[in-house]
């Protein structure tokens, strides 16, 4: 929990950064964060904070003492949408409440296995589901036609990969291995859930189409080896790399969209498993 609050952190904190605009005024110099109603600035040796609408000025008064006035502030247009899963902010990015589709493991190398361990730790494409899903989006307009936007999310997914035969894996000689399950298996599958965090940039194309691409960064929350029957269940004994980058790209048309995300990591630890990339693609779609 501490580390998914101190990536929180870190994430607003470099969003704000970079919307940063500095201007220059006669014989003083103003440095102003944001635009519209949600602003910090300093100007003439005040610090200004606007925040939905209303202006707090903090300063110094003759005696030295710190002085607060609050006011309306004048500025009306937004230039920034920070949402929840549902609201209106979804309709200037593209970074949708649900994303539905299917996990694959691809570009691997099962080279350091033998070929009947390599054989049984192979994926299947059946029932390999993707789902993601953002909580809480941010949208930055960066003309005023709003045909390119900055977007970002915050939310999680979660990764399903199915096992071809009736293996699971386990930690042994310092590797994921493959393991027989004895019995009927109804399937064995990999199960992979990370914290999830896009950043794109949107093209809004003529007649309500768009497209965007950027990159997402994923942090590794917990994974389990599931099968059954008997229904069994085993958590974090796989060796998966705990952090992943990998690029993005989706195209659609006003509420729904096609998707595919590609990792630049290897999904497992090196030297501990195969050698692969994690690849989803699907749809996405706001409620």
């Amino acid at each position: 929990m501490k580390k998914i609050l101190t990536i929180l952190s870190i994430t607003l904190l470099s969003i704000t950064v970079a919307s940063a605009q500095t201007q220059e005024t006669k014989g003083s110099e103003a440095i102003q964060i944001g635009q519209g109603d949600n602003t910090i600035s300093n100007n003439d040796g005040k610090l200004r904070l606007c925040l939905n609408g209303m202006a707090f000025d903090f300063g110094k008064s003759e005696n030295g003492s710190t002085s607060l006035s609050i006011t309306p502030n004048v500025q009306k247009k937004k230039a920034a949408y920070f949402g929840f899963l549902g609201s209106g902010a979804a309709s200037f990015n593209h970074l949708a409440g649900v994303e539905l589709g299917v996990s694959t493991f691809v570009n691997h190398d099962y080279s350091a296995y033998p070929p009947e361990e390599a054989n049984a730790m192979m994926f299947s494409n059946k029932k390999a589901v993707h789902f993601s899903t953002n909580l809480f989006t941010l949208n930055v307009p960066l003309n005023k036609k709003r045909t390119l936007v900055f977007s970002s999310a915050l939310g999680f997914t979660c990764d399903n990969y199915t096992f071809i035969s009736n293996h699971t894996l386990e930690y042994r000689d310092g590797m994921m291995r493959p393991v027989a399950i004895e019995g009927s298996i109804k399937k064995s599958k990999l199960a992979a859930s990370y914290f999830h965090m896009p950043i794109v940039l949107d093209w809004n194309i003529k007649h309500s189409f768009f497209i965007s691409a950027g990159i997402n960064f994923d942090v590794l929350m917990a994974s389990q080896l599931k099968y059954k029957f008997p229904k069994t269940k085993v958590d974090d004994t796989v060796t998966l790399n705990p952090i992943q980058v990998g690029v993005t790209a989706r195209f659609g048309w006003k509420r729904i969209y096609a998707f595919a995300n590609y990792s630049l990591l290897d999904m497992f630890k090196q030297g501990t498993g195969p050698k692969g990339k994690r690849l989803s693609a699907g749809v996405g779609f706001w409620f």
